[in-house]
């Protein structure tokens, strides 16, 4: 026991001197030549040994705790993700907010260039806002396009020493980083070289080289080279296009090559030897995706290829192709393009359905004879207000969504001239013609004692169950039966209270009628029914052509204007919840894309495409749809609380919140503008001509101001990086939060001003919004009918 103790420790000390020892044979092993190998040696394996693994165990079912945890999992993701974006939308988010800082001050150096004026040029060329403190306010101008992609140099680092039998050469500037469009379409040929690699072959060549021999093999491989990619030279790309579009201009059937980023696109060859053995089987879905011969180019698009405009004409300003794939970073327009175009169809289907309105500078007379309820022809005149901007009438607006305040809620002076024309009917009867013509519903006065008997109950003769109040022409409870006069539905003993019959049963005929004096008023022709008139709900009984030439809205189903809303006819859109309750909020919203008149549509579109399009591309789209949407509607409700009885259309307000906007970001680019002062007093000269514009009929200078406060609020919140002062991120959360409170807290405000409030009668403010620059331009918007004989 005592030996092996002594062994296993001599061991364990000379173990550190066997391992030096192995270790240097083994270097010296390493370092000496090793002879040739006579045989290799003879490796004998054993066995594999099978190893016995366990059963797996198996997963325990999920419980309810794992599906709430799952689901509390899901939630905490998708609220991250919301705060994120929230934050990186108004640009107060952490992780990213250099990089938004850096993107958003090229944008908006590109917004200055092209809307708002030149740049400074006493400007170092590596400027950049996070150089100093100041941040977008004290930003004062950016790097040229030629020293975009250089690298700052680190102070931390010193240079290497130069070499003394050298002299020092001046270091050769780093080319720029790739744009986005030549990134793209460098990927895009890769993925079109791999699809199309083997189905591009020569006219008597095969689709597979894997089948050939070394010298085709060769022979490919070099036209590949030649045909994908072509070698970097001192041409240019855009020089090189030019010199391949020149050379094949003749032939108009040909389609130019590409290059970019030196890759060129060809249309591969159609041509193939379907060879039976060797060659691969070619899928016919694969050619038309291999074709990429008309990918779009430069310059080259819908519109130029409609007009067959050749590829040299459009690309003669290489400056511009240079500028344009810098600005792929900015937003689209899309906001402006979709608002434009849905203004222009509204406009256009509007004059399709209702035509254009008598055009001039105050009220338009129309007269004429037609048939009135007295059975006779008499004169007719009416007046209708004219509009200057080539488009529909003053009714059919507010019938396509006008902001007019007697459709958003109810008016208490339309409710008491309403309840007034109740009352005068109450004590109307039938007007029965004695040589049986017809009759009509009609007042005692109106009705001639000589050639009519106006048939009326009373306590002393009353009609059919002892009613006192009637008779109406045509309507009797007796003779209804939908809706049936039953317990406990009965009709009242009131008129003006009694619906509409829908299905009637005469007791007997005309003459049975006249002869008991029971159903005289049931059977008679009644030749006058309800009928709408003007923008005001007026109601009159008439007949069918006196009411189309007054371009009225005729009910022959009712017999009474008790039974009718007018408000309903005139205001159009989705019916009133509650019958004689105007509830139609939503014209704020609507009036937005209804326009007076072609005249009217060209000035908002030449707004929107001057100015909105620039900052949309800088903003994005949500920013600038919140803005314009947000300042029109507020515009409107101010509107619709101090001009209630004028129809007015058009994004007047939006357009100002717009203006707005512009003059925070002219305040914001103040340091980097060649000449900031023109550029404000530009705007400002433009908000003045908008204002006066504003004294127009359909334009309303109420909207104007509301609109421009609200765009001021808007501006200031959703711009991100733009603040009064230096810029801090602390700042800006209170900022937007502050704008966005006041903002929503003025809207409120407005609207419990319309509903609670209500401005009726306001002579100042009528001159605010609209100057009577000829005679009855200012004057009501409703229909004025007049009869030049008596009834």
């Amino acid at each position: 026991m005592e030996k092996i103790h002594k062994k296993r420790s001599s061991t364990g000390l000379l173990a550190p001197q066997l391992t030096c020892q192995s270790s240097a044979a083994a270097t010296a092993a390493a370092t000496a030549p090793h002879p040739a190998p006579a045989s290799p040696p003879r490796v004998v394996s054993a066995p594999p040994v099978p190893i016995v693994q366990p059963p797996p165990e198996p997963l325990p079912p999920p419980t309810q705790d794992d599906g709430v945890r799952l689901r509390r999992v899901h939630t905490v993701a998708v609220r991250d993700y919301l705060k994120r974006e929230t934050q990186t939308f108004f640009g107060v988010q952490r992780d990213n907010e250099r990089e938004q800082r850096r993107l958003w001050f090229e944008r908006r150096r590109r917004h200055a260039a092209r809307a708002l004026g030149d740049l400074r040029l006493d400007l170092p060329p590596d400027h950049h806002p996070d150089d100093d403190d100041i941040s977008m306010y004290g930003a004062s101008g950016a790097a040229p396009r030629e020293a975009r992609g250089r690298v700052q140099e680190r102070p931390d680092v010193l240079p290497a020493p130069a070499p003394l039998e050298e002299p020092a050469t001046p270091p050769l500037p780093c080319p720029g980083k790739d744009s986005v469009a030549r990134l793209t379409l460098t990927g895009l040929s890769l993925v079109v070289s791999a699809v199309t690699r083997r189905s591009r072959q020569s006219t008597s060549a095969q689709w597979s080289r894997s089948f050939r021999n070394s010298g085709a093999a060769q022979q490919e491989e070099t036209e590949v080279e030649d045909t994908f990619f072509t070698p970097q030279s001192s041409v240019t790309p855009l020089t090189q296009h030019i010199d391949d579009v020149e050379s094949i201009e003749g032939n108009k059937r040909a389609r130019s090559p590409v290059t970019s980023g030196g890759v060129e696109y060809r249309r591969p060859e159609r041509s193939v030897s379907w060879g039976a053995g060797g060659a691969r089987i070619h899928t016919p879905i694969l050619e038309p995706l291999a074709d990429n011969s008309n990918r779009r180019q430069y310059g080259m698009g819908v519109v130029g290829r409609f007009f067959r405009r050749s590829l040299r004409k459009s690309m003669t300003h290489h400056e511009e192709v240079a500028r344009q794939l810098d600005e792929l970073t900015d937003y689209r327009p899309y906001f402006t393009w979709w608002v434009s175009t849905v203004q222009t169809l509204v406009l256009l289907l509007s004059l399709l359905c209702y035509g254009f309105g008598p055009v001039g500078f105050g009220r338009h007379t129309h007269s004429g004879q037609v048939l009135v309820k007295s059975l006779s022809l008499q004169q007719v005149e009416w007046e209708e207000p004219a509009s200057f901007w080539l488009g529909p009438r003053a009714a059919d607006l507010i019938h396509l969504g006008a902001k007019f305040a007697p459709c958003m809620r109810r008016d208490a002076r339309i409710a008491r001239a309403i309840a007034a024309s109740a009352r005068r009917e109450r004590d109307t009867a039938c007007c029965i013609r004695n040589d049986d013509s017809g009759c009509v519903q009609s007042s005692k006065a109106d009705c001639s004692n000589t050639i009519s008997t106006w048939k009326k109950w009373s306590s002393g003769e009353s009609g059919p169950g002892g009613r006192i109040s009637g008779s109406v022409c045509g309507l009797d409870p007796k003779f209804c039966e939908a809706p049936r006069s039953i317990a406990p539905h009965e009709w009242p003993d009131d008129i003006t209270k009694w619906p509409i019959c829908r299905k009637s049963v005469l007791d007997g005929s005309a003459a049975a009628g006249r002869a008991g004096h029971a159903a005289e008023h049931m059977a008679c022709e009644v030749i006058g029914h309800p009928c709408c008139i003007g923008v005001h709900g007026q109601c009159v009984i008439t007949t069918r052509e006196h009411c189309d030439f007054v371009k009225g809205y005729f009910h022959e189903e009712a017999s009474l204007c008790s039974q009718v809303s007018c408000l309903d006819d005139v205001c159009g859109m989705l019916p009133f919840m509650r019958r004689r309750r105007p509830d139609q909020l939503y014209r704020a919203w609507t009036s937005l894309f209804v326009h007076a008149g072609l005249l009217h549509l060209a000035a908002t579109l030449a707004l929107q495409w001057l100015f909105m399009r620039d900052m949309e591309k800088m903003a994005g789209p949500v920013r600038m749809a919140v803005i314009y949407l947000g300042s029109g509607v507020a515009g409107n409700m101010a509107s619709a609380i101090f001009e209630p009885y004028r129809a007015e259309v058009g994004p007047a307000g939006s357009h100002f919140g717009l203006l707005a906007c512009l003059i925070v970001e002219v305040i914001g680019a103040w340091p980097i503008l060649k000449h900031p002062r023109r550029a404000l007093l530009k705007l400002m000269g433009l908000a003045f001509a908008l204002f006066l514009l504003g004294l127009l009929p359909w334009i309303d200078n109420f909207a104007h101001v509301f609109g421009f406060v609200f765009g001021f609020l808007l501006a200031y919140a959703l711009l991100p990086f733009i603040i009064f002062g230096p810029y801090e991120r602390r700042r800006k959360i209170v900022l937007v939060w502050v704008c966005l409170i006041s903002a929503a807290a003025m809207l409120c405000a407005l609207v419990a001003l319309f509903y609670a409030a209500p401005a009726y009668e306001c002579a100042a403010c009528a001159y605010f919004t609209c100057l009577p620059f000829a005679p009855d331009m200012c004057a009501s918007q409703d229909v004025r009918v007049r009869q030049m004989d008596g009834v």
